[in-house]
């Protein structure tokens, strides 16, 4: 069946100060380090990608001519990460609020223009962190620029002395282990489609993930050859514009009491989600608490009018 998510709840407005806040045993995403916000590509020429097993959050979002990229943050110790792309205005307020180094080639024009632009610290390969990346010869450029992690945080070190945060990162909660929420409807399968592609997420209930598929190729991560599991995913709604230069994609991410959708274990829950300003993070709540991700990769799909209604739960 189809579901349409209104961009305005509605259920009766949820604030933080009405809320408990999240269970004591719960913890946030990124409690030890800043994370890495890489901008990766999403084509099929640059597909798969490496690091996405590294990853404890993507979003996926629009880019120009409908074609998407992810948002991949990470604080994990090592692995290769890529192929990175340029910066994108309609990530910078994700990018901030996450308070996360910005991994991005070219294009900082954009995030110079930005209302977030001074807390954003960017590690751009086409500036003077050139030496953090390297070319790989597989594949064609634009498609073959990656990283490592060793590296990434080194230079981020060297440029911003701190990687570590006096307080974890605010933002998401994770419970130390898997619980399924009470409630929602049994769904294994999501569809959608920005463009012609299909993409699905398909649920394994043996090992308790989904699987994400682009028409019927399942994604793996391109170092191990394994199989990409996703935990969490959260289909969330946006409407999209122009910027002034009539080619980048601009996303208002201030908003409350707006309706989203979380799937975790199988079942679908219907969520709500607010952000006060361009660094504050975004907050969940389902059934008006503070809403605790499972521990996993969670990916975020951020749709514009047309993918909202291509969505499909079955």
């Amino acid at each position: 069946m189809t579901s349409t998510v209104e961009t305005t709840a509605q259920a009766t407005e949820t604030t933080a100060a009405e809320t408990a806040g999240p269970p004591e045993e719960a913890v946030l995403l990124f409690p030890d380090r800043y994370p890495f916000a890489f901008m990766i590509n999403n084509v099929a020429a640059a597909r798969p990608q490496s690091g996405l097993d590294k990853a404890k959050l993507i979003y996926q979002i629009m880019t120009e001519g409908r074609t998407t990229r992810l948002l991949l943050l990470t604080d994990a110790e090592e692995g290769i990460i890529g192929p990175v792309r340029s910066a994108r205005p309609a990530y910078l307020d994700l990018v901030a609020q996450h308070q996360a180094f910005y991994s991005h080639a070219g294009n900082y024009s954009v995030v110079a223009a930005s209302p977030v632009a001074n807390d954003i610290r960017s590690l751009d390969a086409l500036e003077e962190h050139y030496s953090m990346y390297y070319r790989t010869d597989h594949r064609k450029a634009p498609h073959n620029l990656y990283t490592k992690m060793e590296n990434a945080y080194a230079r981020a070190e060297k440029t911003y002395s701190k990687i570590a945060p006096e307080e974890p990162v605010a933002g998401l909660y994770v419970h130390n282990n898997f619980v399924l929420p009470d409630d929602g409807e049994q769904v294994t399968e999501i569809n959608y489609r920005f463009a012609s592609l299909r993409e699905s997420f398909k649920y394994d209930e043996e090992k308790n993930v989904y699987n994400k598929y682009n028409d019927s190729s399942v994604l793996v991560d391109e170092q191990t050859r394994e199989n990409l599991e996703v935990a969490n995913i959260i289909i969330l709604h946006r409407p999209h514009s122009l910027m002034p230069n009539n080619v980048h994609n601009k996303i208002d991410w201030i908003d409350e009491n707006v309706a989203a959708t979380y799937l975790t274990g199988g079942r679908k829950y219907d969520i709500t989600w607010e952000k006060s300003s361009h660094t504050d993070p975004i907050i969940y709540y389902l059934n008006g608490e503070e809403l605790v991700i499972n521990p996993g990769l969670t990916w975020i799909v951020v749709v514009d009018d047309r993918a909202l209604n291509s969505v499909e739960y079955k």
